[in-house]
C-alpha cells in the first residue's frame, strides 16, 4: 500500500509541476516559470505548437507527454479496482505492448509524414499507454521493495 500511495503522491506531483509552469508565467513569475520549463525540456521537446494551454501559456510538456502522465494517474486511480496493490507480479507483457503499438504507430506516422497527427491522437494514445504502463511500474515497485525489505530480512553470514 505504501509503495501505491507514494506513486500516486509523485504523480500527482509531477502533473503539478508540468502545470506549474504555464501557470507561474501566468502570474509574471519569469525566473520561477522558466527554470521548470528548461528543467522539463530534459523530458520533452515542448514545441509549442503540439502542446496544451493553461492559463494562456503551453504546459511544461507537449500533449503526448502530458497525456500520458494523466494516463498514468488515470490507470493508478483504476489499478486499486482491478488488482491488489501489494502485487508484485506483472500482468502479460503483450498488454503493455498492445498499449503502446498505437503510441508508436501515431509518431512514426507524424515523424514520416504519412500522417499528421493530431491533439485528439496524441492525447488519446497518450492516454492509454500511460494508463496501462501504471500496472507495470506499479507492481515492478512492489516488488523492488519486497526485494529490499527480504534483504534485511536475512542473516549475515559469520553473525
Amino acid at each position: 500500500m505504501i509503495v501505491y500511495a507514494a506513486l500516486m503522491t509523485l504523480s500527482i506531483l509531477w502533473i503539478a509541476v508540468i502545470l506549474s509552469a504555464p501557470w507561474l508565467m501566468a502570474e509574471r513569475r519569469f525566473l520561477a516559470s522558466a527554470a521548470i520549463y528548461q528543467g522539463l525540456s530534459a523530458v520533452c521537446h515542448q514545441t509549442p505548437e503540439r502542446s496544451f494551454y493553461f492559463h494562456g501559456y503551453p504546459m511544461g510538456v507537449c500533449s503526448r507527454c502530458a497525456s500520458i502522465y494523466a494516463g498514468f494517474v488515470i490507470g493508478l486511480l483504476l489499478y486499486p479496482f482491478l488488482r491488489d496493490v501489494r502485487e508484485d507480479r506483472f500482468p502479460p507483457r503483450w498488454i503493455l505492448i498492445g498499449a503502446a503499438v498505437p503510441t508508436a504507430v501515431d509518431f512514426t506516422v507524424g515523424v514520416l509524414g504519412l500522417l499528421a497527427n493530431t491533439f485528439l491522437s496524441r492525447a488519446l494514445t497518450g492516454i492509454l499507454f500511460g494508463a496501462v504502463a501504471a500496472f507495470y511500474v506499479t507492481p515492478g515497485l512492489v516488488s523492488a521493495l519486497n526485494d529490499w525489505r527480504a534483504g534485511f530480512a536475512k542473516p549475515k553470514a559469520g553473525c
